[in-house]
């Protein structure tokens, strides 16, 4: 460690040596050696020689040799020389940028900086996939890969028998016929899908491997119907007659054939059959007879109406309907009775014509019986057996006899006749129906309410027979009871309550009790002071203030009670530094003098400036103020007041010449300004570093390396002209805003072509391909590329393209397929053979071709019909291997059908339908009935 410490020291010594230089000089006559600074140094201070080197321009570091400038961290000299200055250092040269500041890089328009490399990498907007971005917006294809103008997009080239998916930008097989259900996996081999088996090159059908009965395969493992059947299994369809097929068996579609001991009654619909009828019923199953509702079975094949309840004295002749016999009448829906035409009153009707009397009745007519009243009916009528109804005017007193009636009533009297009332005696009449009783002498204040009886009225009482006097039941005090409950008071009293009256004082007794009529008494406590008025008494005064009540003193109007017996004057807004002398009178204390008329402030005789007088001679500064003397306080700057003065608290004011900078620093002015420069002393400017002088006012900054195209806009800064932009630090090119395509930029705005290419606007270039492009663009200069949906077909032509294939068509324009003679599209990329006339139970193979399915046979060019292996012996094969009878005929076998007798063939066989053909030995008695045959005869038997 201390010999590193010694070496230093030496290499320092030795470095501080190599600066100084001796020489001669004269000194007045003599010459003498003396130390001077060596060439390429300069003198630094004047009282002990140090020397420093000396380098014209060392920014952004130090000066350690005569013209070596060592940088700082971060900066490097310009081009590697140690004479040059320093400029700041990025990662990789900061290629196609400008390195601003220390590791920091710039990129130039249209560029992006790369971290790892730290070059500035150009920019192509939309990538470029499969190929390198050489220029901004300038896209270079890998090889094998071919450049898209119009997306920017290197696309591959692809190879014969290949198409390009310009969605997913690859090469794909074509499959030239077409691959149906498949994928091209090679040119022209097509790969079925899971589920299909392969026809051809081109086509792949669906699988259905347990078959499809009546049926096509539409897709793998699914069977679809064919016309007119249904699916009944996963691989069998069953023929369909849409309306049903009631009571039978659907045999073809749309046929409905009927079970055996069933008709058509329509296409859709078998009944059963009654052979001997159903009169008033309905065949509800084969020789079966079911009674309508309302209706009961009397035998086999008919049915009778039926009335639950019975019909008597009638006939059932519908279903819940009774008609009555002659004579009788219906009385209800289930029975009649007998009818006497001219009537029966009183009586009943017994048999046609004859009419009985009701008991308690007897006959007066043939037709009319009277009631009877066994012991007669006075002043009334006999109306019912045993029943007496009262005459006009009378009412009932018994079951036979009645009595005149008064309908307002006869009160203390005797109804005599219809509304005529007889007083009792010892009353008199006061209304046509009301008797009152007599009271001779009068009744006073009571009610006669009997003959010589006087009761008095509520609220009296009896004095004599003839007299009663009002009650108050609470008695009158000091007064008169004048009607019941109501006492009137005697004169010089009024009444207080309803039962009492007290004596009156009419000029009032204030603070006293009305003892007798106009005598006032004192309550305790007061004393009079007038014939109608006491006053309160306070034995031990009331100072300040009013006796209100006996003992208690109310203080007088701006005074306050201090004690019981006395009151003070009250300032309402307070006295601060004095006291109240009168109600609302401020009086200072001493030292004090008043500022308001509630308020007095302590007094300095002698001032306090920037202070406030706290107390009586006492001065406290004001915040933001300090004391200087007794009475005067000065503003304080806390934080100082460089090259100003301290005006007020906090507040710093600028001496002359200078401008505030902060809160408490001021700096010198320039007044004219100091662009780029810093204003060192009042009215002098000092450049900043990197700049110089222009002017007393101006600094420029210097570009050292100069600026073509541009102009230095800061310290080593090349700020491009209008028209320009940067491609270096000290140089700009032109620029042509709207970019030059295929071309480069040779003046601002000015797009000048590459080789092999030419303008179509001013500022894209075209390439040429001088032997055209049909369906296609020039990407490239000779290089022709197809427009979207076209793919090539030879150097200089493009032709549609069906990106899923054209089966038994031509692809006539991008995704436009277009059917072949002979063929009709199913799809938007598949054309089928076409047979015109149809292809029934089939399918077109070909145009005008067409092949049976399975199970059927063709009958002509363009049917096929099912096929039934073993026959169909008196039927029709309806399906493959199904035989469906001919009508009149039902099935014997799975191919054969035997002809129907629907009413039987008795003794023979059916031999066509509905014809029955007897056995030998038989001859026919009926359509279906035969009968044996006695060649010699057969008298007398059978």
């Amino acid at each position: 460690m201390l010999v590193r410490h010694i070496f230093i020291y030496l290499l320092l010594s030795s470095y501080a040596l190599a600066q100084i230089c001796t020489v001669n000089k004269y000194v007045g006559n003599k010459l003498k050696k003396v130390q001077v600074c060596c060439n390429g140094y300069y003198r630094t201070r004047s009282a002990k020689l140090e020397c420093s080197p000396i380098c014209k321009n060392c920014r952004k570091g130090k000066c350690i040799k005569p013209n070596v400038c060592q940088c700082f961290a971060g900066y490097d000299n310009f081009n590697h020389l140690p004479n040059a200055y320093c400029v700041p250092k990025c990662k990789g040269d900061c290629k196609n940028g400008y390195c601003g500041s220390p590791g920091k890089c710039k990129c130039a328009q249209r560029y992006k900086l790369d971290e790892a490399t730290g070059h500035c990498l150009p920019i192509c907007e939309k990538g470029c996939p499969n190929g390198t971005c050489k220029l901004p917006g300038i896209c270079i294809c890998n090889e094998n890969y071919t450049l898209n103008i119009k997306s920017k997009i290197c696309q591959p080239i692809c190879k014969a028998g290949y198409n390009l998916n310009v969605t997913q930008n690859i090469c794909e097989p074509i499959c030239e016929d077409g691959c149906l259900n498949g994928s091209c996996s090679v040119p022209n081999d097509c790969e079925c899908l899971s589920g299909y088996i392969k026809i051809s090159n081109s086509l792949c059908l669906p699988d259905c491997p347990r078959g499809c009965q009546n049926g096509f395969c539409s897709a793998p493992g699914k069977c679809t119907c064919n016309e007119g059947y249904s699916p009944v299994t996963e691989n069998r369809c069953a023929p369909e007659c849409k309306d049903g097929c009631e009571n039978g068996v659907c045999s073809a579609p749309g046929k409905c054939t009927c079970n055996e001991g069933y008709s058509p009654v329509t296409e859709n619909r078998c009944a059963p059959e009654c052979k001997d009828g159903c009169e008033n019923g309905v065949c509800s199953a084969p020789g079966k007879c079911t009674c309508i509702e309302g209706y009961s079975p009397v035998t086999e094949n008919r049915c009778a109406p039926e009335c639950k309840d019975g019909c008597e004295n009638g006939v059932c002749s519908a279903p819940g309907k009774c008609t009555c016999i002659e004579g009788y009448s219906p009385v209800t829906e289930n029975r009649c009775a007998p009818e006497c035409k001219d009537g029966c009153e009183n009586g009943v009707c017994s048999a046609p014509g004859k009419c009985t009397c009701i008991e308690g009745y007897s006959p007066v007519t043939e037709n009319r019986c009277a009631p009877e009243c066994k012991d007669g009916c006075e002043n009334g009528v006999c109306s019912a057996p045993g029943k007496c109804t009262c005459n006009d005017g009378y009412f009932p007193v018994s079951e036979n006899r009645c009595a005149p009636e008064c309908k307002d009533g006869c009160e203390n009297g005797v109804c005599s006749a219809p509304g005529k009332c007889t007083c009792n005696e010892g009353y008199s009449p006061v209304t046509e129906n009301r008797c009152a009783p007599e009271c001779k002498d009068g009744c006073e204040n009571g009610v006669c309410s009997a003959p010589g009886k006087c009761t008095c009225n509520e609220g009296y009482f009896p004095v004599s027979e003839n007299r009663c006097t009002p009650e108050c039941k609470d008695g009158c005090e000091n007064g008169v009871c004048s009607a019941p409950g109501k006492c009137t008071c005697n004169e010089g009293y009024f009444p207080v309550s309803e039962n009492r009256c007290a004596p009156e004082c009419k000029d009032g007794c204030e603070n006293g009790v009305c003892s007798a009529p106009g005598k006032c008494t004192c309550n305790e406590g007061y004393f009079p002071v007038s014939e109608n008025r006491c006053a309160p008494e306070c034995k031990d005064g009331c100072e300040n203030g009013v006796c209100s009540a006996p003992g208690k003193c109310t203080c007088n109007e701006g005074y306050f009670p201090v004690s019981e017996i006395r009151c003070a004057p009250e300032c309402k807004d307070g006295c601060e530094n004095g006291f109240c002398s009168a109600p609302g009178k401020c009086t200072c204390n001493e030292g004090y003098f008043p500022v308001s008329e509630n308020r007095c402030a302590p007094e300095c005789k002698d001032g306090c400036e920037n202070g406030v007088c706290s107390a009586p001679g006492k001065c406290t500064c004001n915040e933001g103020y300090f004391p200087v003397s007794e009475n005067r306080c000065a503003p304080e700057c806390k934080d100082g007041c460089e090259n100003g003065v301290c005006s007020a608290p906090g507040k710093c004011t600028c001496n002359e010449g200078y401008f505030p900078v902060s809160e408490n620093r001021c700096a010198p002015e320039c007044k004219d300004g100091c662009e780029n420069g810093v204003c060192s002393a009042p009215g002098k400017c000092t450049c900043n570093e990197g700049y110089f002088p222009v002017s007393e006012i101006r600094c420029a900054p210097e570009c050292k390396d100069g600026c073509e195209n541009g102009f230095c806009s800061a310290p080593g800064k090349c700020t491009c002209n209008e028209g320009y932009f940067p491609v270096s630090e000290n140089r700009c090119a032109p620029e042509c805003k709207d970019g030059c395509e295929n071309g480069f930029c040779s003046a601002p705005g000015k797009c000048t072509c590459n080789e092999g290419y030419s303008p179509v606007t001013e500022n894209r270039c075209a390439p040429e391909c001088k032997a055209g492009c049909d369906n296609g663009f020039c990407s490239a200069p000779g290089k022709c590329t197809c427009n979207e949906g076209y793919f090539p077909v030879s150097e200089n032509r493009c032709a549609p393209e069906c990106k899923d294939g054209c089966e038994k068509g031509v692809c006539s324009a991008p995704g436009k397929c277009t059917c072949n003679e002979g063929y009709s599209p199913v799809t938007a990329n598949r054309c089928a053979p076409e047979c015109k006339d149809g292809c029934e139970n089939g399918f077109c193979s070909a145009p005008g071709k067409c092949t049976c399915n399975e199970g059927y046979s063709p009958v002509t060019e363009n049917r096929c019909a099912p096929e039934c292996k073993d026959g169909c012996e008196n039927g029709f094969c309806s399906a493959p291997g199904k035989c469906t009878c001919n009508e009149g005929y039902l099935p014997l076998t799975e191919s054969r059908c035997a002809p129907e007798c629907k009413d039987g063939c008795e003794n023979g066989f059916c031999s066509a339908p509905g014809q029955c053909s007897c056995n030998e030995g038989f001859s026919p008695v009926t359509e279906n009935s035969c009968t044996p045959v006695c060649e010699p005869g057969c008298s007398t038997g059978f």
